[in-house]
């Protein structure tokens, strides 16, 4: 039930924030920079749209797993996010080979406003995910009904008291 939150919350955030970034950049492009605007600028923002899917599904697959193994996913993602983004750089410059310069300007631009969006994201969530554990293990030790049986009780009943 949290995880399935937490994915709606994170795909719901990455939309509206996806769409409001690739609308300011558009409208600084028409109304600003209208020679900047490139046929492959659509495709910059669904690169990094579908990246922040792969991005919730791993971490969900991970939380699975373990919750102790999100961060090392999440810094796996970003590796991946890295090496896959100098590939496509490099693909557009190489092959393609038209307004490299604008290409590569917006495209460091997403890279660097989605990479500030799911690192805030995710901060919060590992510090939601401490907070819980942390209240769940106060729970567990302060409110058990084992501890008295630990802490206390040598074998007599927990209701007579001491039998000196």
């Amino acid at each position: 039930m949290f995880l399935t939150t937490v994915k709606k919350k994170f795909i719901g955030e990455l939309s509206v924030g996806g769409i409001v970034l690739t609308a300011v950049v558009v409208l600084a492009y028409h109304f600003l920079m209208p020679e900047w605007y490139f046929a492959w600028f659509p495709l910059i923002p669904v690169f990094f749209y579908l990246f922040g899917f792969l991005y919730i599904y791993m971490i969900a697959f991970t939380y699975e797993l373990g919750a102790d193994k999100i961060a090392m996913a999440y810094l796996i993602c970003k590796v991946l996010k890295l090496i896959l983004s100098a590939l496509v750089l490099i693909f557009y410059g190489f092959v393609i080979g038209q307004d490299v310069v604008a290409f590569v300007a917006t495209f460091v631009f997403f890279y660097f406003a989605f990479l500030f969006f799911e690192t805030r994201f995710f901060l919060r969530f590992e510090a939601r995910l401490k907070l819980s554990k942390q209240v769940n293990n106060e729970k567990n030790t302060v409110h058990s009904n084992n501890t008295a049986a630990v802490v206390g009780n040598t074998g007599n009943d927990a209701e007579g008291g001491d039998r000196r």
